[in-house]
């Protein structure tokens, strides 16, 4: 299982990144890179961004990695991965 997630966070580019907002979910569109040991999710962001706002109130996140190709076939051959975490600033 291990190699299959591994492969999936090196083969994708976008990921979707949730957070909270005033106690609802919020979601954006984000490029990302994985750490090798699959322990660390890195990301930028402008600190002018509502997601941005978002992490600094409350920094537990979700993030939804896959490798769909928006095609009917996705619903039974497509990967995805949940990151459940908390974002940090570096």
């Amino acid at each position: 299982m291990r190699r299959i997630v591994q492969k999936l966070l090196d083969s994708q580019l976008l990921a979707v990144l949730s957070t909270i907002a005033s106690g609802r979910p919020y979601s954006n569109l984000i490029a990302f890179a994985a750490a090798q040991h699959m322990r660390e999710i890195i990301f930028a962001t402008s600190r002018a961004t509502r997601k941005f706002a978002n992490l600094t109130a409350e920094p537990r996140v979700s993030l939804l990695i896959d490798d769909r190709s928006n095609r009917e076939t996705d619903f039974g051959e497509a990967a995805a991965v949940t990151v459940l975490g908390a974002a940090r600033r570096r």
